[in-house]
């Protein structure tokens, strides 16, 4: 059985035991391609005016607002309205901030690398620490 064959056959397994993990992250990484459409669109564009770390500040206020919404009313379902939860989403972002802005540093500063190549390298990497987050922190149940 090759490789592909049996991932899809795992994930298949997954989505009919109705696993409310795999659920989330099925829905995550809906709303993250999405989420990156708008996030790094933004960061293309603003490229074209600024420098990376500008555009990546600005596109990531951006792919944060936009995200907020998603992750709280369909990801997660959330339907507290409580400063906690939405301060609680914006620590997990600066955290993940950081981490992009650093890997990013690393790709173009140290790697060479063209910003927009290591933006998109970059970008599971901080899909992994976001949904972690969000899932366990931010949108946590008790």
């Amino acid at each position: 059985m090759c490789f592909i064959s049996r991932c899809k056959g795992l994930l298949m397994q997954y989505a009919s035991r109705r696993d409310p993990t795999f659920l989330q992250l099925s829905k995550f990484g809906t709303v993250g391609i999405l989420n990156t459409l708008v996030g790094y669109g933004a960061f293309f564009i603003l490229l074209n005016y600024t420098n990376y770390m500008i555009s990546l500040v600005v596109s990531h206020i951006i792919g944060v607002s936009h995200s907020y919404i998603w992750n709280k009313y369909w990801i997660f379902e959330s339907n507290k309205i409580l400063l906690k939860e939405f301060l609680k989403f914006n620590m997990v972002y600066v955290a993940v901030f950081f981490a992009n802005a650093l890997v990013l540093i690393i790709f173009v500063n140290f790697l060479g690398l063209d910003p927009r190549i290591g933006q998109l390298i970059a970008l599971p990497i901080v899909t992994m620490i976001s949904f972690t987050g969000h899932k366990h922190w931010s949108f946590k149940n008790k």
